[in-house]
């Protein structure tokens, strides 16, 4: 059963998501998050309703999720979970460095539930933050109304 979650588009959805122990992008893990949370035929479009925004000294991720048996809840522990496996500190949305680099942002992600008022299904928006390098004053402060 599990290989064929693995290798199906049909597949099967995973409430956690392991994030590689190498990885230091937050965009990354999220677009790893998408499609491991994904079943059917939402793992094909959880990576074709993606945009990555380049703005010099950040990235956005935005993509656009509909889930099954997901909830804010469920995808947040999986943020929460990749940053501290990159040194960080979840604080709300925000995830922030050790105490050492002192204000120092690693990545912020929002995640909100844009589901039909009639709830014949779940949508949820995703966005991440994160800085290119070390945190620029125009990335704090695109980040400042969410934290």
């Amino acid at each position: 059963m599990v290989v064929w979650c693995l290798v199906s588009i049909w597949g099967c959805a995973s409430a956690a998501v392991q994030p590689d122990p190498q990885e230091q992008s937050a965009i990354v893990f999220a677009q790893k998050v998408l499609t491991e949370m994904s079943q059917g035929l939402e793992k094909l479009r959880a990576s074709l309703g993606t945009t990555i925004q380049d703005k010099g000294t950040y990235r956005i991720f935005t993509a656009h999720f509909f889930p099954r048996n997901v909830t804010i809840d469920n995808m947040m522990q999986n943020f929460t979970h990749f940053c501290t496996q990159i040194g960080g500190t979840m604080v709300q949305s925000v995830c922030q460095a050790s105490t050492e680099e002192v204000q120092q942002v690693k990545f912020l992600v929002r995640i909100e539930n844009h589901s039909p008022k009639n709830k014949a299904f779940m949508r949820m928006q995703v966005t991440v933050y994160e800085p290119v390098g070390a945190p620029s004053e125009e990335f704090l402060r695109v980040i400042q109304p969410y934290r």
